[in-house]
């Protein structure tokens, strides 16, 4: 008995001493002597409108420098970065820091943080970043979102508090059209049916062609589809939805029944694109910019998105106020990447590489990665102010500032007193009318970002595809067919065979416990 003591103390001392030996290797991966360089291998995406590459960036190599590392990139396009990423972490052949908004999604980071892969940044933000630190302090519910279950941080955000942020849509009819008919902007939705019936049956463009198109979409699209509209029935959400601190799926509710059967009716009197559910962005956007005038409402951006300017045909106008009185628009949790910068298990300078992406929450350090450098792309004002500078002949201005800078899919949080600092160039002005149009007409309730557990994340990326494709196939179908009536009870049945309770309860969960 003794002898079997003795020998369970000595298997215990030797795991005792292999889990400190293995503490001691990770500390050992801490960083160099300040004063020595340090190389790290980063993995990041360029925007689509990006013609350099990272390494190439001055503005980047400056932060480099102000840390004393160098920085050694792999840039992708976001067409190829996906299945690199897979394979990267299939085969654990990783990079020091994966650097990009929209680079890993939700369900990436909780998995690969549970794997040991993405290291937990949260000791490391507490003792060495504190632009971040001071970030958290100030938005504390952004540092809820971007927690992962385990209650570990594995990855920091891009984040953004412009307004333009918090409305995605928004509802153009063509003005220069009503004018011509001397007609008033519709403000129902029985005005609005009157008002595409006279854009179909009038030579509006007067070409002697039968090719006006009253109102187009694209149906699966989240800034051009028509989603707000069900807002003048009484119901908001594309797919998930807050009422009352109650978890909704909209297109199974009643009210959004009542939606489609007003759209039929539109489409049953020849008064939306035969298209609007088949045709890809490129196809839509080319028929709003077409030099015939075709459309007469129609869901976007903003005007100067779709034209280059401010000043064209097409208004904005308010949310339609439905047959019971029902006036209400779709909202954005506001601009949130999960992803932007994670740390990998191969890292053996974790501190130095979070002192190099602290400098990006710096205030003024962030707007230049958004926005390009100062002296290139921005200028300060004698206010403290910011301007915008224009691009280069012949450039696009997201081609200009992407030259210099990761921009759109860089790393900051421009908070809203930050935004408040630049002075907007005219498409950014345009963009916050209408947020600020839309905004009384928006839930006070809406669907935070959160991240869920591996096992939930798995769960309901099978789900909501499942559901979402029936309902992206089936809504089509009645609204260009009609028997809504007749056929909604076994749409919804069916909703459900597929899961739509377990959907609503996890997302409910996660609702709770965020609140």
């Amino acid at each position: 008995m003794q002898k079997r003591f003795i020998a369970l103390t000595i298997v215990l001392l030797l795991l005792l001493g292999a889990c400190s030996s293995k503490k001691e290797e990770a500390g050992a991966k801490e960083d160099v002597d300040s004063d020595e360089k340090v190389t790290l291998s980063a993995f990041g995406i360029k925007a689509p409108a990006a013609t350099t590459d990272y390494d190439e960036m001055p503005f980047l190599k400056e932060l480099a420098d102000n840390v004393n590392v160098d920085i050694k990139w792999t840039t992708a396009t976001t067409q190829t970065s996906t299945e690199q990423i897979n394979l990267m972490f299939a085969s654990d052949d990783l990079p020091d820091i994966f650097y990009s908004a929209w680079s890993l999604g939700g369900s990436d980071i909780v998995k690969y943080g549970s794997t040991g892969q993405l290291v937990a940044l949260d000791d490391l933000i507490e003792e060495h970043a504190p632009n971040i630190k001071e970030l958290f302090e100030k938005r504390p519910d952004l540092k809820k979102m971007i927690t992962a279950p385990d209650g570990h941080i594995y990855a920091l955000p891009q984040y953004d508090e412009s307004k333009a942020s918090k409305s995605n849509d928004a509802f153009f009819i063509n003005k220069k059209w009503l004018d011509q008919l001397d007609l008033p902007i519709p403000t129902t939705t029985e005005e609005f049916h009157e008002t595409l019936k006279a854009f179909k049956d009038n030579d509006m463009n007067e070409n002697g062609k039968k090719d006006e198109i009253p109102f187009s979409f694209t149906f699966e699209n989240q800034i051009r589809g028509p989603h707000s509209m069900s807002g003048a029935f009484g119901v908001v959400g594309r797919h998930i939805g807050v009422k009352d601190g109650n978890v909704y799926y909209a297109p199974a509710q009643p009210e959004y029944r009542e939606y489609v059967k007003y759209m039929h009716d539109l489409y049953k009197d020849g008064l939306i694109d035969p298209e609007a559910f088949t045709h890809d962005v490129q196809v839509y956007d080319s028929k709003i910019k077409s030099s015939t005038p075709i459309l007469g409402a129609l869901f976007s951006w903003s005007n100067f998105s779709s034209f280059g300017k401010v000043d064209t045909d097409y208004v904005a106008i308010p949310p339609l106020k439905g047959p019971e009185g029902d006036q209400m628009w779709n909202a954005n949790a506001g601009g949130l990447s999960m992803s932007g910068f994670s740390i990998t298990s191969a890292n053996k300078n974790p501190i130095r590489s979070i002192q190099w992406v602290d400098q990006m929450f710096d205030e003024e350090t962030g707007i230049q990665v958004s926005l390009g450098p100062l002296g290139e792309n921005i200028k300060k004002e004698d206010d403290e102010t910011i301007t915008i500078l224009e691009a280069p002949e012949g450039m696009s201005y997201e081609e200009f500032r992407h030259k210099t800078t990761p921009g759109s899919y860089g790393v900051y949080a421009n908070l809203e007193e930050t935004n408040d600092k630049v002075n907007k160039s005219p498409g950014q002005i345009e963009k916050e009318e209408y947020a600020e149009m839309y905004a009384p007409f928006q839930p006070e309730e809406i669907y935070p970002n959160v991240l869920y557990s591996v096992e939930d994340g798995d769960r309901l990326s099978i789900l909501s595809t499942d559901i979402d494709n029936y309902m992206n196939e089936t809504i089509p179908k009645f609204i260009i067919n009609g028997d809504v009536d007749a056929q909604w009870d076994a749409y919804v049945k069916q909703l459900e065979k597929m899961g739509l309770a377990e959907l609503l309860e996890i997302y409910q969960k996660y609702y709770d416990e965020f609140k």
